[in-house]
């Protein structure tokens, strides 16, 4: 205790020194502090000295505590505790504080002195301990409202479950404490698998997957598992929390989806196998009804002319009605064979640039026949001109498939069929309109317009006939190219079909020029054009088409001098017949370029005009003058003179149907080429080795060696690998067919796809550039 003065003196000045210090009077204003009052409350002793305490630095005590405070000191008791201050620049502080009322000689108390010591890191470090606390508090609630928790020790022993636990389990919590997880094994999981993962934990490492447990009551169940260690200070596990979500119907949901999975695997495989099945069946099919029906077709053709040129009318329309006969079957089996493909995703699109007019007019070669033979009127509107690119020879079935079932379906009607340009979703294209006057369609039956093998009704079948594949065909082709058809229809009024196909003016210019277009289709890398006219009437190039049609030459065109000299140097021909009378640039000046031009003065030039000029045609270099009109037979002769004579090739037919190989000798005799036969590939190699024909026409499925093996061996003769060779095969030929065919094979004509001009045409074709 301090007994005198200078003891006093001492202790005041060492508890200023070390806390803070203030003096108020009994009024509570403040008259001195001390240097660390100053200090934390970064008030200046002059700007604080004179102000009530509360007024000054307590902002965040209650006017009913400081009441409380100011009471205990009015009766001269000291008062303890804890405040909160705010200094000069708004920041906080906590000071732990004695307030000491001091009474003067007549025991009135006059002043108070308060001590403090600051405790703000005290304080701060209990307000973030108490709120860790809380954050702890509200995991731990959310824990236990959201998943499975228990606690174990390090040996595993359960130190606590929250409820989910028990709910899940079905064992009470007092079933569980103490127990280690052996209660809920299920035994599903190896012995390796709980080592692995006390390994795991034991480390120090978190561990994570899914375990399979079992309730009292014997039901399983999946859990997605996460065990955390908690460690000492030493780094060593003394406890694991483990967290767990209940995935037992994910994990049910999985293993159907797997079971599933295997029963849509093994249909798959079922499905191929089905399929590769159907397809052999398909192509032994294709070929078994093909063959008779090429034999039966040709013959029919080939009698058919030749009664026509013994003036048999009754036979020549006996034998016209067979060949229609045949080829209706024909494009019946042809329907099936497409939707077995299209279905199976084998049609393959074969897409090239063609003029639009020469489309709409094989069509209507094709239709107007069949139409006016119906008694009913076709009306043709082409608002529109130049190329378009697609499958034009889909294009053009689609087509002939909907003006044939607007005839069918209308009696002594009109049928128009519109061309125009038309924008869809932001695409140009062609529409091609097809609109009837015919028996239309009620809704119902609009309704299975598209379903392969369905029609109308009954009736309907039984009175127009057909498969109910047509329209189905042509959709999924047109959809194939990017377009669609539409339909609209009234019953009793008609019905309007709209084909819409895409197309980009600007990527389908043609190879030479708008005025350009090729009578037979070029392969430029293997084959050389035959002849080349150069004539800008159109009259004059459809005539040369018809004179030409059945030699099998092939045939380009240009209708102006300057197309004619750019189409020479493209195309090279054998020959160019040229009109003099041209305007811009005539023959004259087009046969002075062709001769000044070291490339093109070889090729011989045949003067087709209307003028008879023909010393002068001599003079400038013409090999010969042909004066319009022109007989077939002269212009044929004429060129012979430059392209090769038919008499000088020999063709090999390799074909194991008698019928069908007699059909192509007789007709290749006709033609006065020289012919010679064999059954199967292995005769037909000791026929080659007698003598090396210019040309094989090859049939794919023959007994003993069928064509794919005569190929190989043809192959390994370095002599006779050059021969050209075309496939004639009623076989369905698949891609993997077709590529192994490619290198070794010009062409491939299906039968029943083809009729005795075109095939001569392809012989010849190939035969022209053998010479």
């Amino acid at each position: 205790m301090l007994t005198n003065l200078i003891d006093f003196r001492y202790a005041m000045t060492a508890l200023e020194a070390s806390s803070i210090v203030s003096v108020t009077d009994d009024q509570g204003m403040i008259i001195d502090v001390n240097d660390h009052f100053c200090k934390i409350s970064k008030y200046e002793k002059t700007e604080i000295v004179g102000l009530n305490h509360m007024k000054a630095n307590t902002p965040f005590e209650s006017l009913a505590h400081n009441k409380d405070v100011w009471e205990i000191i009015s009766q001269g008791k000291v008062w303890k505790g804890e405040m909160k201050k705010q200094a000069k620049d708004g920041s906080h502080y906590w000071v732990d504080l004695i307030i000491i009322p001091i009474v003067n000689e007549h025991g009135v108390i006059y002043q108070h002195v308060s001590i403090g010591t600051d405790i703000t890191a005290r304080k701060q470090n209990e307000i973030t301990r108490n709120q860790t606390i809380e954050n702890l508090r509200d995991i731990e609630n959310a824990l236990d409202e959201s998943s499975i928790v228990a606690i174990t020790t390090d040996k595993g022993v359960i130190t606590y479950v929250n409820e989910k636990f028990c709910e899940i389990s079905k064992y009470d919590r007092t079933e569980l404490i103490g127990r280690t997880h052996r209660v809920i094994n299920s035994g599903f999981h190896p012995k390796t698998f709980f080592k692995y993962m006390w390994e795991t934990i034991k480390q120090g490492k978190v561990w994570r997957g899914e375990v399979k447990n079992r309730a009292k009551d014997g039901s399983e169940y999946w859990m997605n598992t996460t065990i955390v260690p908690f460690l000492n200070d030493d780094g060593v596990p003394h406890q694991f929390i483990s967290i767990r979500s209940d995935i037992t119907d994910r994990v049910k949901a999985e293993k159907d989806l797997a079971e599933r999975t295997e029963q849509l695997a093994k249909a798959h495989d079922e499905a191929i196998q089905a399929s590769m099945i159907k397809s052999q069946f398909l192509a032994n099919m294709s070929h078994e009804l093909r063959t008779p029906l090429n034999a039966i077709i040709g013959y029919s053709e080939m009698l058919q002319e030749e009664a026509e040129e013994l003036g048999e009318p009754v036979f020549v329309e006996d034998l016209s009605k067979i060949s229609k006969s045949g080829n209706h079957l024909l494009a019946l089996i042809n329907d099936i064979l497409d939707i077995s493909k299209i279905e199976s995703g084998k049609m393959e699109l074969d897409p090239e640039t063609y003029s639009l007019s020469s489309l709409i007019q094989d069509v209507l070669t094709t239709m107007e026949p069949l139409v006016a033979g119906s008694g009913n009127k076709l009306h043709t509107i082409c608002r529109e001109e130049g190329n378009l690119t697609a499958d034009v020879t889909k294009l053009r079935q689609i087509l002939i498939n909907l003006l044939s079932n607007s005839n069918k379906f209308t009696e002594h009607g009109t049928i128009t069929f519109e061309i125009e340009k038309e924008n869809r979703n932001q695409k140009t294209g062609y529409s091609f309109r097809v609109k009837d006057t015919g028996i239309g369609m009620t809704s119902d039956q609009l309704a299975k317009l598209f379903q392969p093998f369905a029609q109308a009704d009954a009736s309907t079948t039984r009175k127009y006939g057909g498969t109910g594949l047509g329209l189905v065909i042509s959709q999924r082709f047109i959809h194939m190219m990017g377009g669609d058809i539409r339909v609209e229809s009234e019953y009793g009024v008609g019905s309007t079909f709209t084909c819409w196909l895409p197309f980009d003016v600007e990527d389908h210019t043609g190879s030479l020029s708008n005025g350009m277009s090729s009578f037979s289709e070029i392969e430029e890398e293997t084959n050389q054009t035959s002849i080349l006219l150069i004539d800008d009437e159109m009259m004059n190039r459809e005539l040369m088409k018809r004179y030409l049609a059945k030699t099998g030459w092939t045939l380009a065109f240009a209708d102006s001098g300057l197309e004619g000299l750019r189409a020479a140097k493209k195309l090279r021909p054998k020959v160019i017949c040229l009109d003099i009378l041209m305007p811009n640039m005539d023959g004259w000046d087009v046969l002075t370029e062709l001769k000044s031009d070291p490339e093109l003065m070889d090729i011989p030039v045949v003067i087709w005009s209307m003028t008879n000029d023909r010393q002068l045609g001599y003079t400038m270099g013409a090999s010969e003058y042909l004066t319009k009109p022109i007989e077939r037979d002269r212009l044929i002769k004429v060129m012979e003179q430059f392209i090769a004579k038919r008499s000088d090739h020999k063709v090999l037919v390799i074909e194991d149907d008698v019928t069908t190989r007699e059909l192509m000798t007789k007709l290749l005799q006709k033609e006065g080429y020289t012919v010679s036969q064999a059954q199967n590939g292995r005769l037909a190699l000791e026929n080659i080795a007698l003598g090396i024909p210019s040309l094989i026409l090859l049939d794919l499925m023959m007994p003993d060696m069928d064509g794919f093996q005569f190929i190989d061996e043809l192959s390994k003769q370095g002599a006779w690998s050059g021969i050209p060779i075309v496939v004639v095969t009623a076989k369905t030929i698949t891609s993997e067919e077709r590529q192994k065919l490619s290198c070794n094979v010009k062409n491939i004509i299906q039968k029943g796809t083809y009729d005795n001009n075109s095939l001569l045409a392809e012989i010849q074709r190939f035969l022209s550039k053998a010479t």
